[in-house]
């Protein structure tokens, strides 16, 4: 049952994020990441694992954060492994037709401290819709770090159900905001 409505609800997402102009795509992204750069644990931040946009996600690595070290995840067989990119011109296009590091990238640890997640869709609680590969649920699992889901206002749902595998983000930003999603999204020095 819940897997039907995962799969209703990706239909959902996908039609509304297609539906936005590629103009207000960009200006939506840009809002995204002026809430991030504003946001204490943004700021307080040294290591932040971010992801490559595909054409209907927010793009929050235009202009590539300073900064920051920034790691991105590079599909390897059903996993994502992290690597260490300074700058956009590293990128390779890889799995999925996805920017990614190249295999010949340093490796990073499973650690960062802000993780930003991409999704479908998000509801308010921090419960992810993915596309259905499972490759962010079997990766959340194994990295440590504050979980941010990175979406765009039209795809926050009132409710997504969630499976026993789904793995929950923290906060969730917004052209909007940023908004705690629960009792977990408490960083230790957040000043919020």
């Amino acid at each position: 049952m819940i897997l039907g409505e995962k799969q209703s609800l990706r239909v959902k997402a996908r039609h509304l994020l297609t539906g936005i102009d590629i103009d207000l795509r960009q200006a939506a992204s840009r809002k995204i990441l002026d809430q991030l750069e504003a946001w204490q644990p943004w700021r307080a931040a040294q290591t932040v694992c971010a992801f490559s946009a595909l054409p209907c996600e927010p793009d929050i690595l235009t202009p590539w954060p300073v900064e920051k070290k920034i790691i991105l995840p590079r599909v390897a067989g059903f996993n994502l492994n992290l690597h260490f990119v300074e700058h956009a011109g590293e990128l390779v296009v890889g799995s999925f037709g996805v920017f990614e590091p190249s295999e010949h990238a340093s490796v990073a640890q499973a650690k960062a401290d802000l993780i930003l997640v991409p999704g479908l869709a998000f509801d308010p609680s921090g419960t992810r819709l993915g596309r259905g590969g499972g490759y962010y649920d079997r990766f959340l699992k194994g990295v440590e770090g504050l979980r941010v889901g990175i979406c765009f206002q039209e795809v926050v749902f009132d409710r997504i159900p969630c499976e026993p595998h789904d793995v929950m983000v923290d906060f969730l930003a917004t052209p909007e905001g940023i908004i705690s999603c629960g009792p977990r999204s408490s960083p230790p020095n957040s000043g919020e």
